[in-house]
């Protein structure tokens, strides 16, 4: 077990919740994602203590800045919901790693359809208030997409979405839109997709045109032909 857990276990053990919250600042960004998806494991395995151990979490993050190399692991729900409380706080939504991705971005490009995210972050922001939640929404990657636009364009996920998820990701549509005042990045979001569409066995699904012509304005015979002419 590396250093960093025996040592955030001791402390847990001897309730030194102000130690751990000061040690935190100390360690690597690499050991620092350590404690946290301990905390996460721990509160999975006990969920007797997951409020002790989410209000743990919860303390560092108000007080320290989400560790890049934990971006890229808030890839499902369940991980979000239980740093959420934390994620209030240091600007911890608008982060963003190397490659400029958000936590939304993480989350959107990796959902599958046994728990998907977009119900959640839309109840999350039109009952939290979250400033910095709607402009993780309208950020950008190194590659130009948003989190909306990451889902669409890159999530291999072909399946039809639930009635409740899919109105929730058309209602993020428009939240990103009113944040970028309405521009797109149409070229950078066509580019994924065919990039995608080469990538899967097969065509891309009706379902998934359909996002693809609702998140770009247009009709989805405009989507179909340009995936053809660029086969």
């Amino acid at each position: 077990m590396d250093a960093c857990i025996n040592q955030l276990n001791q402390q847990m053990q001897q309730h030194q919740l102000p130690a751990i919250v000061d040690s935190f600042v100390r360690l690597s960004d690499t050991q620092q994602t350590l404690q946290l998806l301990h905390l996460y494991e721990s509160a999975q395995r006990m969920s007797v203590k997951y409020a002790y151990l989410q209000n743990i979490a919860t303390r560092i993050l108000t007080q320290h800045s989400l560790p890049t190399a934990m971006i890229n692991q808030l890839n499902n729900i369940d991980l979000l919901s239980f740093f959420t409380p934390g994620l209030k706080f240091n600007h911890g939504f608008t982060q963003q790693n190397q490659q400029q991705k958000n936590v939304l971005h993480s989350l959107f490009s990796e959902s599958d359809n046994t728990k998907l995210p977009f119900n959640y972050v839309r109840s999350l922001m039109l009952f939290e208030s979250n400033e910095n939640l709607l402009q993780a929404l309208a950020q950008i990657n190194n590659v130009g997409l948003t989190p909306v636009a990451s889902y669409i364009a890159s999530n291999p996920n072909q399946h039809s979405l639930p009635k409740h998820e899919f109105s929730a990701l058309l209602a993020l549509m428009e939240v990103e839109l009113k944040q970028n005042k309405g521009n797109i990045n149409t070229a950078a979001f066509l580019k994924a997709l065919l990039t995608l569409s080469h990538s899967i066995t097969g065509q891309l699904s009706e379902d998934k045109i359909l996002l693809c012509g609702a998140y770009l304005r247009c009709k989805t015979a405009q989507v179909e032909r340009y995936l053809v002419q660029n086969k």
